[in-house]
């Protein structure tokens, strides 16, 4: 099968097109015929080995994690999936698999059924950003109605997802982001957007019950001033320094600092699925590329030059 694939840690001039075996659906797998895939932060940030906290993949490895196609192959005491089925899912890329493949076989705990109301783009780009974003402001952080929550950024897919959420909720929401991207922010819920590029949010005078870093852009002794005194900061690119301020802040306040790591399963992808065909997350699609054009995409991706999702068609 054809796929984007790195043998050595390094820049995007590492990632080649190549032919690579096709993986095989084992005992509780399925093999998917992949029909689109999309790229997160993360692919560059694996590829580049920055992220020796949370592993290396194995090599040669393929690129990409997020995924929508549908069932090829079942592997054995597969139960509620059939071949011809449409599915999203994420790759775990520490055995070297990648979504920017022809093919991928994986744990149907890392798939969910595709609703029909969904394209594959839109079921591509969902996994990772917006599993980020219900995962920190749902499941950790317990955004409230009437609460406050600022979103660094804001335009991303992580953090546009993250405002479309806390609109879902009620919550009162600062977004962060350049200015280009502003009104784009406030059409999705943003009840307020901080320019970065002209104003610090660090030198608002509001205390926030929530500060969502999507961005990854600040810390918690920054962001600690402008928390209410029971207020959560959560970072999306955890680090030695964020796991010792989680244990200060445990220690010596009722503010908490959470370095974010996500936690991909079915039900997650459920989740996902139920809140895109309801419309209350609508991923931006900023552009559709080949094969070809993943490594360029990346470089783009890693210079901030994007904003919302990046998809992959994969051709047959």
């Amino acid at each position: 099968m054809r796929a984007v694939v790195y043998d050595r840690f390094g820049d995007d001039s590492v990632l080649a097109l190549r032919e690579a075996p096709q993986p095989q659906a084992a005992r509780g797998q399925v093999q998917v015929r992949v029909r689109m895939a999309s790229l997160n932060p993360v692919d560059f940030k694996l590829r580049s080995g920055i992220l020796r906290l949370l592993g290396r993949p194995k090599r040669p490895a393929i690129t990409g994690k997020d995924f929508a196609g549908d069932i090829t192959a079942l592997g054995a005491d597969v139960r509620g999936y059939s071949v011809g089925q449409r599915v999203f899912g994420s790759v775990d890329p520490m055995g070297g698999q990648g979504s920017c493949a022809q093919f991928v076989a994986l744990a149907t705990d890392l798939i969910a059924p595709t609703p029909d109301a969904l394209s594959d783009e839109v079921a591509a780009s969902l996994p990772v950003a917006s599993g980020t974003a219900l995962q920190s402001l749902v499941d950790i952080a317990r955004l409230d109605r009437g609460q406050s929550i600022l979103i660094t950024g804001a335009s991303g897919a992580v953090g546009a997802s993250a405002v479309q959420l806390a609109r879902s909720i009620g919550a009162r929401i600062t977004g962060v982001c350049g200015t280009a991207n502003i009104d784009y922010v406030r059409s999705i819920g943003a009840d307020y957007v901080i320019d970065y590029t002209t104003a610090y949010w660090q030198q608002l005078d509001e205390r926030f019950d929530v500060i969502f870093d999507a961005a990854a852009a600040a810390s918690f002794s920054v962001a600690k001033p402008r928390l209410r005194a029971n207020g959560i900061y959560i970072n999306t690119m955890p680090r030695p320094a964020l796991y010792w301020a989680a244990l200060v802040a445990r220690a010596g306040s009722r503010q908490r600092c959470v370095p974010f790591l996500l936690k991909t399963d079915a039900a997650l992808l459920r989740r996902l699925a139920q809140l895109a065909a309801g419309r209350v997350i609508v991923p931006h699609i900023h552009e559709i590329i080949d094969f070809a054009r993943v490594a360029s995409a990346q470089r783009r991706m890693q210079q901030g030059e994007v904003h919302g999702k990046v998809c992959v068609r994969v051709d047959g």
